[in-house]
């Protein structure tokens, strides 16, 4: 606001009090105080999410014998997309591989070392910098049974 004749610093008119509007205010459109409290603090904690969220992600192959629907295994990232493991659940005699990419270009894959038999095999091939991308999980029959790439 600019001060006039008859007018203060705050726009105001000495003679009644009646605040002198700025013909520009009309053109601004208004957000509602709750919305844009909730506009702000989405924003915020946008802005402070890290670069490579903490969530796990999981892959598995199914129906991998004429029985139906059994989980061949399964394979996945964790630790905020720095590890990898490969779970072979089914003693058919085929092994299971998780392959990966990192942000860089490099990649892998690891087998389950042990087969069917309980436990998983992983290794930390991400980092915080580098962290892993992309993987999939694939049955190695003589067709190899892989899902589609899926976002780590």
């Amino acid at each position: 606001m600019t001060s006039g004749p008859g007018l203060n610093r705050a726009g105001v008119s000495g003679v009644d009090g009646t605040h002198i509007r700025d013909p520009q205010e009309d053109n601004v459109p208004k957000l509602p105080t709750l919305a844009a409290a909730t506009l702000l603090a989405a924003v915020g904690t946008i802005a402070i999410a890290p670069a490579a969220s903490a969530h796990d992600a999981l892959a598995q192959v199914v129906d991998c014998s004429y029985q139906g629907a059994i989980r061949c295994g399964y394979g996945g990232i964790t630790n905020s997309h720095t590890r990898v493991y490969s779970c072979d659940t089914f003693g058919d005699g085929y092994g299971f591989r998780t392959e990966w990419r990192t942000r860089s270009g490099g990649g892998g894959g690891i087998d389950d070392a042990n087969g069917s038999s309980s436990g998983c095999s992983s290794k930390t091939p991400g980092t915080a910098a580098n962290p892993i991308t992309i993987f999939r999980a694939c049955q190695k029959t003589p067709n190899w049974e892989c899902t589609n790439w899926m976002n780590a």
